[in-house]
């Protein structure tokens, strides 16, 4: 009996630690939800405007923190913004405030009746293993790079993203190269992002000579190498400049 009794205790024990495991072990990541928004046009500053006070209230910090950039070149260029709420999770998508009384009464008063239209909200997943991020990252502009990945070619497309972070590692730029994946399937060539900022348009003007400091560290033609492979699994880049709104 007391063995019996025993093995009961031992079962609840693991049961509860696994239970427990279960609810604690969050995944680890890092997402972004981004919709694209047009303001009418003559109303961007009242709409800026609404955006920034909707986003205090409502999405200041934690998985829910928002932020507004404007496409200022490239593609969507034609007036379109980026409002994006992250990093989070799929789980946190579940308490987002949408939905609230207060946080739609409020986006309708003060943001909706700017817009001209809402376009497509996508999630894009950091992919740390992939990407560089400088100490104290706060940028005002970004350079996204839209890739789009030739079927079947996601791992090879990967591949050369590790080799491109080996350089930022070693030569400790003071400029991101992030690597994102989209986690929609979509058939508009929108599968992964690369993301560098900067902070003036004279950087480049600026010569890092990357080559130089690709091939120092995987050795001499490895950089007309990278380029072959690039165009054997990238169908094409979408660029586009943003600069957030703050």
């Amino acid at each position: 009996m007391k063995k019996f009794l025993l093995w009961l205790l031992v079962c609840g024990f693991v049961y509860n630690h696994s239970f427990a495991q279960a609810k604690t072990d969050m995944p680890a990541y890092q997402m972004f939800n981004n919709m694209l928004v047009k303001p009418k046009r003559g109303m961007e500053k009242k709409f800026e405007d609404g955006v920034k006070a909707h986003n205090a209230m409502f999405h200041s910090s934690g998985p829910n923190r928002a932020t507004l950039s404007q496409i200022t070149e490239g593609f969507k260029s034609d007036g379109w913004y980026v409002w994006s709420m992250g990093p989070m999770t799929f789980t946190d998508m579940d308490h987002a405030p949408g939905g609230d009384a207060k946080h739609d009464a409020d986006w309708d008063k003060n943001v909706d009746v700017y817009v001209e239209e809402y376009g497509e909200s996508h999630f894009w997943k950091l992919q740390d293993k992939l990407s560089y991020t400088p100490p104290n990252y706060n940028p005002s502009h970004i350079d996204v790079w839209i890739v789009d990945i030739k079927p079947g070619m996601r791992y090879e497309f990967a591949e050369l993203m590790k080799m491109n972070k080996a350089v930022w590692d070693a030569k400790k730029y003071n400029f991101s190269s992030r690597v994102f994946f989209n986690e929609l399937w979509n058939r508009s060539g929108q599968d992964a992002a690369v993301i560098f900022n900067f902070e003036k348009y004279a950087e480049y003007d600026e010569d890092i000579k990357f080559k130089e400091d690709y091939e120092s560290v995987h050795g001499p033609g490895s950089y007309d190498s990278f380029w072959k492979r690039w165009h054997l699994c990238v169908e094409g880049v979408n660029e586009q400049m943003r600069k957030f709104i703050k």
